[in-house]
């Protein structure tokens, strides 16, 4: 997991998991990662987003699958109502 910034410029990796996992041919599997705001706020900023990279290997012929997942983070909107 990376910070890019909004000139796609990927920063360095600042959480790494490595899961074990043999499945058939067919099946998929769920690997689940809560990253806190505490964990990535030092890494990014205004306009930043998180990349996520996984990879896999297929035992029998080495072949090596990777796929990414970009996370745009944006501020959430502030409503101030006024009374009296």
């Amino acid at each position: 997991l990376c910070a890019v910034r909004y000139t796609g410029v990927a920063g360095a990796a600042f959480r790494q998991e490595q899961h074990g996992r043999t499945l058939p041919p067919g099946q998929e599997d769920t690997v689940t990662m809560t990253v806190t705001y505490a964990e990535y706020q030092p890494h990014v900023g205004d306009q930043d987003a998180l990349k996520l990279t996984v990879a896999g290997a297929v035992q029998e012929t080495g072949q090596v699958l990777a796929k990414e997942l970009l996370v745009r983070l944006h501020t959430p909107e502030l409503t101030l109502t006024v009374m009296g």
